[in-house]
């Protein structure tokens, strides 16, 4: 599967936002990186730092939803659950083969780009 690429359709026009969701999309190339490498599983710092950044990132966003009042919280935050939720299958699935974690690299780019250019942008 092809890199996740930025573009002005994932922009928020928040610039410290803007910046976690270029670095969450670093974060998960990396990965993909080392899945064509055929290393993925071998490669726990990666899905440690996506894992790491991504729960520092919610954290900051939805201190942005309280502090506005933001109408859809409840079911954003479920979102963020779910990309969690996704990354520790995805640590699971590593155990159990390279197989097993593509399916949850689809998901996770999958989810990558639906949030940040749905979820995300009716946030900003």
């Amino acid at each position: 599967m092809p890199r996740i690429e930025w573009s002005s359709t994932l922009a928020l026009g928040i610039k410290s936002i803007d910046d976690q969701h270029k670095n969450l999309i670093d974060a998960f190339n990396a990965l993909r990186e080392a899945q064509a490498a055929g290393q993925v599983c071998a490669a726990e710092d990666l899905v440690t730092r996506l894992k790491n950044f991504a729960a520092e990132h919610f954290h900051i966003e939805e201190g942005y939803m309280q502090a506005f009042g933001y109408p859809e919280t409840s079911a954003h935050l479920k979102e963020h659950e779910d990309f969690l939720a996704a990354v520790d299958r995805f640590e699971a699935c590593c155990a159990e083969g390279v197989a097993s974690a593509e399916g949850v690299l689809g998901f996770l780019e999958t989810w990558i780009n639906g949030h940040l250019a749905g979820a995300d942008r009716r946030l900003g």
